[in-house]
């Protein structure tokens, strides 16, 4: 298996900047150093790194797998639905591609 999956990258309060790139950063650096074929994470729904992933999966080529309904329960004792992203290195490599014959970083 050649696949990262079950990614913990918990940010706590309103995302910001910082953790937005570190997260660009480390995705980029799984594929890039580390040669993984397929990178798999979720996210609890309303979370707001969740607007985050969702602009890296457009961006990257990723697909928003699906939800899992009252898959993970807090502490409160309420049950939440979880959303899974991946993103393929193949998919990953056409958009940066794409992204530098049209000038992007």
């Amino acid at each position: 298996m050649n696949k990262v999956t079950g990614i913990a990258a918990m940010n706590f309060g309103d995302v910001n900047i910082t953790f937005s790139k570190d997260f660009y950063k480390f995705l980029t650096n799984l594929f890039e150093v580390h040669k993984f074929h397929k990178i798999e994470w979720q996210v609890v729904i309303g979370n707001p790194a969740e607007k985050i992933y969702d602009k890296i999966i457009k961006k990257y080529g990723g697909n928003i797998v699906g939800i899992e309904h009252e898959s993970t329960k807090f502490d409160d004792g309420k049950y939440y639905d979880v959303k899974e992203y991946e993103i393929l290195r193949s998919d990953y490599e056409r958009s940066i591609s794409e992204r530098n014959k049209l000038g992007r970083s």
